[in-house]
C-alpha cells in the first residue's frame, strides 16, 4: 500500500527539498517536525502555483537539481478535501468530497490508516501522480472523523463511482 522503498526516498526528499524552497526555508535551519512547514509551503503553492518553477530555478542556481519525476507529481499537486474511507488490500481508498471521482493510493512509506490511527475521516490531503499511481503526499490536515452513517453513504457513493468509471486506481504520466 506504499511505494518502494527507494521511490518513496527519492519522492521524499525532492518533495522537501523543493516545498522548503517555495517557503524560503532550509532544512537545516528547522527544528521539530518538518510536516507543519511542508503543509504551509503546500497550501502557499496551492494558491500560487508558479512558484513551482520559481523555485526549481533558484534551486539549480544553487547547483541542487530537484528530481524530474518529484518536479512532474508536483506540476499536477491537487490539494483538496478528501474522505479517507478505508484501506483495500493494495491501496488506501480516497474520495473527492464533490463525490465526482476516486482514487486508490499510496502513501509513502505507510498507509493514510496510519498516519492518522483510524479510517472514516474528511481530511486535507495532497494527490499526486508518481510512477504511475496515484500517491498521497502523506501531509494530512483538517481532519474530522466521521460516524457510521456517513462512512455507509460514502460507502454507496463509492459504489456509484465505481460503476460509472470514476474510480482510479492508474495514473497517467
Amino acid at each position: 500500500m506504499y511505494l518502494a522503498p527507494a521511490d518513496a526516498e527519492r519522492s521524499i526528499q525532492g518533495y522537501k527539498l523543493l516545498m522548503l524552497e517555495v517557503l524560503g526555508e532550509q532544512e537545516d535551519r528547522i527544528t521539530g517536525s518538518v510536516i507543519p512547514f511542508l503543509a504551509k509551503a503546500r497550501a502557499k503553492l496551492a494558491g500560487e502555483p508558479t512558484l513551482l518553477r520559481k523555485s526549481i530555478v533558484q534551486l539549480e542556481a544553487r547547483n541542487a537539481r530537484p528530481d524530474s519525476g518529484v518536479v512532474i507529481a508536483l506540476e499536477g499537486l491537487e490539494v483538496r478535501q478528501w474522505v479517507y474511507l478505508r484501506d483495500a488490500k493494495l491501496h488506501s481508498i480516497i474520495i473527492d468530497s464533490t463525490a465526482d471521482r476516486a482514487f486508490g493510493v499510496l502513501g509513502l512509506t505507510q498507509g493514510i490508516r496510519d498516519i492518522v490511527g483510524g479510517t472514516g475521516l474528511l481530511t486535507e490531503a495532497g494527490l499526486v501522480r508518481y510512477r504511475g499511481r496515484y500517491v498521497c503526499d502523506g501531509v494530512i490536515s483538517q481532519t474530522a472523523w466521521l460516524g457510521p452513517g456517513y462512512r455507509r453513504s460514502w460507502n454507496e457513493k463509492l459504489k456509484e463511482i465505481k460503476a460509472s468509471g470514476r474510480f482510479h486506481v492508474k495514473a497517467d504520466v
